[in-house]
């Protein structure tokens, strides 16, 4: 997604939900195919929405995909995971 470096404590945890989980690993999945990924801290919730809506077009990722990887970046960015 956005370029950076490095991850920095993003495994999963039981305080995210299903949803957040399911959005952390196509974070992870997706995101690593063309960029270095970057700990979800390092943005705000309204810079990932932003990327999340970009590279889902990009990626045509579906609706409900999009908001799963938007659920786990906003979640992720203020919690330590």
């Amino acid at each position: 997604m956005v370029l950076g470096t490095g991850m920095g404590g993003c495994k999963s945890s039981p305080q995210m939900t299903s949803d957040q989980q399911r959005g952390q690993r196509i974070y992870e999945t997706l995101c690593d195919k063309c960029h270095k990924l970057i700990s979800p801290r390092q943005h705000t919730d309204n810079e990932w929405i932003a990327a999340s809506d970009r590279y889902g077009l990009r990626l045509k990722l579906q609706t409900n995909e999009v908001a799963l990887l938007k659920a786990y970046l906003t979640r992720a960015n203020d919690t330590d995971f």
